[in-house]
Formats: C-alpha cells, sequence, structure tokens
C-alpha cells in the first residue's frame, strides 16, 4: 500500500461519521477507527471518550445537549480519542494543533476571549 492509499483509508472512515452525534460514538466505533483489534483497552478508550468530551465543551463552551446539535463535533471527537489514545497526551508542536480539529471547535467555540 502507497502512503497516500493508507493516509486516506482513515478519512474514508470519517466521512460516514459527520451525521452521527458523540452521544452515539462507542468504545467499538472509536477502536475500529483507531484499528484495535483487543479488549484490553476498552476501559481506557471509555475514560478517554469521557475526557475528550469534557475537552471539546470546555474548548467550546457548549452544553451536552449543544455538542450533539453539531454533527460535525463527531468527527473532532473520534480524531482527539484516537489521538489520545495514541499519545496518551494532547500535545503542541510548534504551536501547531490539529488543524482540522482545532477549525471545527472554533467553529462553535463560544469561549472567545
Amino acid at each position: 500500500m502507497r502512503w497516500y492509499e493508507f493516509s486516506l483509508v482513515p478519512l474514508y472512515f470519517l466521512m460516514g461519521w459527520c451525521n452521527v452525534k458523540i452521544s452515539e460514538i462507542t468504545t467499538q466505533n472509536i477502536k475500529d477507527y483507531a484499528r484495535i483489534s483487543f479488549n484490553e483497552d476498552d476501559e481506557l478508550i471509555s475514560n478517554i471518550m469521557i475526557a475528550v468530551k469534557a475537552y471539546i465543551k470546555s474548548y467550546t463552551g457548549l452544553s451536552d445537549e449543544t455538542v450533539d446539535t453539531k454533527e460535525d463535533l463527531s468527527i473532532a471527537f473520534m480524531i482527539l480519542c484516537v489521538e489520545m489514545y495514541d499519545n496518551r497526551e494532547f500535545t503542541v508542536q510548534k504551536d501547531k494543533v490539529n488543524v482540522v480539529v482545532q477549525s471545527i471547535l472554533d467553529l462553535y467555540s463560544v469561549n472567545l476571549l
């Protein structure tokens, strides 16, 4: 598989998640997106999902109910869950943040300073 074929696989997966509410995303959905085939980290992934939802709510200033009405936030949710799982931390390198995640979250941010 060439690098560009490999990198598009998660994108195709995410395109189907544009119309799904964050509250409807399961641990298995995250595992499928991250290509995790074992169950040992299910509790960790579940905790990451809770932390990512709290991060999105804090970043945007939106409530639980409002977050669920913004279906494209599910893409940011999935990306952040996998990034947090892979890195076990959210990092900013040289003041760069994941552009897709930042742009989606900025769309709904009411915490503008």
